[in-house]
């Protein structure tokens, strides 16, 4: 929309097209709230997961000095699997966290936009 155009417009019109900015604005904001709970959910759950993960690599280390490394063998067993599933899960929650960080500056854009073209800025 461009200032030409703004000139056929009423004071009310005008009004109610703001109102409706700000009304889809807030629920975009509420959206992007939600989605950072969510981001920072998965990122404290990934990182109690490494966590444990680095806990029981060194219980793993120090049971391989204990027996010499005699102790595992090289087989894969269920938990390999579990980790692999484990692991992709992990890559997914990242892609999907970059994906929505993406889509937040995207709204964020759109938004500075619309503003400019109001003439609010």
């Amino acid at each position: 929309m461009k200032k030409e155009d703004l000139k056929n417009w009423t004071r009310d019109m005008l009004k109610d097209k703001i109102l409706y900015q700000e009304a889809l604005l807030e629920q975009r904001n509420k959206d992007i709230e939600i989605i950072s709970k969510r981001a920072k959910e998965l990122n404290d759950e990934n990182d109690s997961v490494k966590a444990e993960n680095a806990s029981l690599k060194q219980r793993i280390k120090d049971l391989e000095d204990i027996c010499d490394g005699s102790c595992f063998a090289n087989e894969t067993d269920d938990r390999d699997e579990k980790i692999a599933k484990m692991q992709d899960r992990i890559d997914s929650d990242c892609v999907r966290i970059n994906r929505l960080k993406v889509t937040i500056n995207t709204l964020v854009d759109m938004y500075g936009l619309l503003r400019n073209q109001v003439g609010m800025d």
